[in-house]
């Protein structure tokens, strides 16, 4: 069986104030390729056991490659290779009792904006799709259809925060990890709806 999140998966946006000093990283199978997956630990001073997600890349070219991006794009924390620790958090994503489990946090450092606009996405349903501008309305800040598109670009964690469900006005997929990509990864959400 590959490995790909259930439908009713909930997410939690957990806000960093700070870059976290590491992440602790490593690559998975999934359904739809590779997958870099960086965890935070703990997330907050008051609870050293509560793990979030705070990187999830799809592979593009090589495991090289992706992590010199996500290392360019987190130049304030360390890398630190450990499979043991991103497993415990791949299982409860992946497997386990999902129709029970309690929801996937994830650490998120960004603007007050940035995080609006991600939780935003979270908030729209499986198999749903919007264009930058619907979602710039939704937010409230219809003149701020840019800014909105920036911070989608700016998402660090594929698929929990699900960029891929914004469209282009002009029918354009444009996709970090690719337009193909993105539409099988909506293919597949309609096809489960």
């Amino acid at each position: 069986m590959t490995m790909w999140i259930s439908q009713n998966t909930q997410v939690r946006l957990e806000p960093l104030k700070d870059p976290p000093k590491t992440i602790r990283y490593s690559f998975l199978k999934t359904k739809f390729g590779q997958m870099m997956m960086g965890v935070i630990s703990p997330i907050s001073g008051d609870s050293k056991d509560q793990v979030a997600i705070g990187v999830l890349h799809f592979v593009d070219k090589n495991n090289v490659s992706t992590y010199n991006e996500v290392q360019e794009r987190w130049p304030k924390s360390e890398l630190c290779k450990d499979d043991d620790a991103v497993k415990l958090v791949a299982d409860k994503l992946f497997g386990g009792d999902k129709e029970n489990s309690q929801a996937i946090l994830i650490a998120i450092y960004g603007t007050d904006f940035q995080l609006s606009v991600w939780q935003a996405l979270v908030n729209m349903k499986r198999g749903e799709t919007c264009t930058y501008s619907q979602l710039a309305e939704r937010m409230g800040r219809p003149t701020a259809v840019r800014a909105v598109a920036s911070a989608v670009a700016k998402n660090e964690v594929a698929i929990l925060i699900p960029c891929h469900r914004v469209v282009s006005q002009n029918g354009a997929s444009k996709y970090h990890w690719g337009a193909a990509l993105k539409q099988q990864l909506l293919a597949d959400e309609k096809s489960q709806n």
